[in-house]
């Protein structure tokens, strides 16, 4: 069985390779496919559009098809956005997620849920774009959490939809 290890995970942070599958019997190969800038531009646009929507959902700015509103019902559901700041995925459609202040109230199961949320709208995102296949879907997108310039955590890499956070 062959398994799918993205370099740039690895390097990113700042793990090698050898010694974390050395007592391992399976053959692993490393894949760091990218896209063109200009593709990437347009990913990004997309997401950030995407972000925006959900945001506009929560806040009751936008109705239930999308249409600007003045008087709208803000919508709970997607409250997980409201803490989002920016997404930025990067050549290997992995995330970078932006967390704003908000983020700072939460305990870690809740900054867990909100994170999930958001890790499945980039997910979303990206299948509906035809970024990434419906398999890549299903295994998550890694994501790297950020409050300001500081990394914050991160996707594991057994599990994409389970979070390292990096506490005190």
């Amino acid at each position: 069985m062959r398994k799918i290890i993205k370099y740039t995970a690895l390097m990113t942070l700042g793990l090698t390779i050898a010694p974390a599958y050395s007592s391992l019997s399976e053959n692993y190969t490393i894949s760091a496919s990218s896209i063109s800038k200009k593709k990437l531009k347009k990913v990004n646009k997309e997401m950030k559009a995407y972000l925006q929507e959900d945001q506009g959902f929560a806040e009751g700015t936008l109705d239930e098809n999308g249409n600007p509103t003045d008087n709208g019902t803000p919508n709970p559901e997607f409250d997980y956005a409201t803490y989002v700041k920016k997404i930025k995925i990067n050549e290997t459609m992995q995330a970078d997620v932006y967390y704003n202040s908000k983020i700072t109230d939460l305990t870690v199961a809740e900054v867990d849920e909100i994170s999930s949320k958001v890790q499945g709208m980039i997910t979303a995102c990206l299948v509906e774009n035809n970024r990434i296949s419906d398999k890549e879907a299903v295994e998550g997108t890694f994501v790297s959490f950020y409050y300001g310039k500081n990394a914050i955590g991160h996707s594991k890499l057994s599990n994409y939809k389970e979070f390292k956070w990096y506490t005190e």
